[in-house]
């Protein structure tokens, strides 16, 4: 099978945002495997404001950075779980998209 599924005029479906969340349910799940990318990545930024905020040591702001990551990790996993295979096509689709080649106008 393609990258792509195909429609029945034989032309090629590009996977959009738009088409994964269809239902309210799948755009709050959307929403929720974004909010899980920013927990992630900004958990240091986040953790260490948590612990700046509440006057923690060294070692506790280290275990509340690490609350914030696997608290995006089981988000997104979770988020992963109710979106399905569509969502990670969807993301396949648009990372090859960023390490294609592009043809080079010839001048």
């Amino acid at each position: 099978m393609t990258t792509q599924d195909t429609n029945s005029d034989q032309t090629p479906k590009v996977r959009t945002i738009r088409d994964l969340a269809n239902t309210p349910f799948k755009r709050a799940m959307l929403g929720v495997q974004v909010l899980s990318y920013v927990l992630i990545v900004g958990s240091p930024l986040i953790g260490g404001a948590i612990g700046r905020s509440l006057g923690l040591k060294a070692a506790q702001t280290g275990g509340i950075i690490l609350g914030v990551f696997i608290a995006g990790e089981v988000l997104f996993y979770a988020s992963l779980a109710f979106l399905g295979k569509e969502v990670v096509l969807l993301i396949r689709d648009k990372m090859k998209g960023w390490f294609k080649r592009r043809k080079r106008s010839k001048q």
